[in-house]
Order: structure tokens, then sequence, then C-alpha cells
């Protein structure tokens, strides 16, 4: 009997011995890391090149330095509404798609490009697909509905992902595909973007909770709303908290739970 409690210590202190140590991994790193497959799928290549932002350009487009020169970057497979076209102006969502670019590229300590078949596009810009701090851009505007799929010629690396993304948003009807005709197969139509969602912008609602009143662009008891319908974080967050933030977010505005909704608006 002694000899089987021994062997019973022993075996305890073993497992113990395994589950503690640090080199091993445990099951939440697992399951990061299976999240982190699911919800990013371009990886930053080890080849990548680094370089220095520079300045905003619209949601698809920003100056960088590369080698010591100042380059326009075209990000690759993917179009933005316009935010102050010369012929078109400003597109419906075009002012998001361009302050969620601007957020990830200024916050990155490290902005990096993958280079494809075409290295310039006509305008003489760089064609790249761009990472900060290891995250694709392109891939991320295509989740949130900030950005179609487009101008696809021979650079095809990362166009299924990409396609996957796109199809993310659109299920959902996220920011570009709230409306349908908006989005076409050559660009956008300002014409179709249903008139109906900036009328009820302009009616705006006001909410009492916890004896706080709130005036917000949309009711938080209606259609489920996405940060991209929102202008500014200020907007967005009065209607987090409206909608019973941050103890309840029905609408998945603040998918940390830190209590700051959309923080990838201006």
């Amino acid at each position: 009997m002694r000899r089987c409690w021994i062997l019973f210590l022993v075996f305890v202190v073993l497992s113990a011995g395994c589950a503690t140590n640090p080199e091993a991994g445990g099951a939440n790193d697992d399951l990061s890391n299976s999240a982190t497959e699911k919800t990013q799928l371009v990886k930053e290549p080890g080849d990548a090149e680094e370089v220095e932002f520079v300045a905003p350009v619209d949601g698809d487009t920003a100056k960088v330095k590369i080698k010591g020169k100042v380059e326009t970057v075209r990000f690759l497979l993917v179009d933005t509404p316009e935010t102050k076209h010369p012929k078109w102006g400003e597109q419906p969502k075009g002012a998001q798609a361009a302050a969620f670019t601007q957020k990830m590229l200024e916050e990155a300590d490290r902005i990096t490009l993958q280079y494809d078949v075409e290295k310039r596009d006509k305008y003489q810009r760089v064609l790249a697909y761009v990472f900060a701090d290891g995250v694709n851009v392109q891939e991320e505007l295509l989740k949130r509905g900030l950005a179609r799929v487009g101008y696809v010629y021979d650079s095809r690396r990362h166009l299924e992902a990409f396609k996957e993304a796109e199809k993310f948003a659109r299920e959902r009807r996220l920011g570009i595909w709230e409306c349908a005709g908006y989005v076409a197969r050559d660009g956008y139509k300002p014409e179709k973007w249903c008139k109906g969602n900036e009328g009820a912008k302009k009616a705006m609602h006001t909410v009492v909770r916890n004896g706080r009143t709130y005036h917000v662009p949309y009711d938080p008891e209606g259609p489920d709303r996405d940060c991209s319908d929102f202008d500014s974080q200020k907007e967005a967050q009065a209607f987090y908290e409206a909608a019973g933030g941050p103890e309840k977010d029905p609408h998945r505005l603040d998918p940390d739970r830190d209590g700051i909704a959309c923080e990838s608006l201006p």
C-alpha cells in the first residue's frame, strides 16, 4: 500500500510539472493560435521590405519612404470608395476607410511591403501588400466592409484570402455592403446608396440610460449597427453606451471589452 501511495505522489508531481512548464504552452495558447488562424488569413512574409510611413492619401493609398525615397503606394487587389476624386468627389464610406487606414499605419511600430507581379501602375505608384505590425491592411479593410476586391491583374498572391474577407463583410452587410447596388464591378455607384439610411441619421434618437441622456443617430433597439455606420469614435461611443455598454454590447462595437467602442474611428 505504501508503495502505491509513493507511485501516486510521483505521478501527481510529474503531472503538475508538465502543466506548469512555461515552454510547453497550454490550452489557452492553442486556442489563441487557432483564433488567429481563423481571423487573419494573410501572413506577413519573412522577406517583406520595411518602410517608413510618411502621410495618408485615402483608404487604399499612402505615402511611405522606401530606401530614403518618398513613394506613393497603391494597395494591391482592393478598392476603397473615393474621398476627393476630381470627378466623383467623396463617396459613401470613403472617409471611414481613409480614417481606418490612417489610424492603422500611424499607430504601427513597423510597416512592411510585399510585392507581386506588377511593381507599379500606370500612375507610377508602387503596388504592394501592406502590413502594419504584421497585420495585412487590405484584409482588415475588406473584413470591415471598407473596401471591395478590385483591380485584379497578374498580381494574385492573396486573391483567394481577400475574397474570403470580402465575403465575410458582404454576408453581414457591413460598410459598403449595407446598400444593395452600391458596390459594382467597376467601382461604386453613389446614386445607389440607400437614402433611407442617411435620412435615419438625421433623425436623432434621444435615449435616457442610467441617468444620462444620449442623442444618437440610430435607435439602439433597432437593426444591428457596425462601426462603419458612425462618423467618429465619439458618436459610436454614445450609441454604444445608449445601447447598454459596457455591461452589454448587443451591436458588438467593443470586441475587446475594454469599454471603448469602435477604436479604429477618428
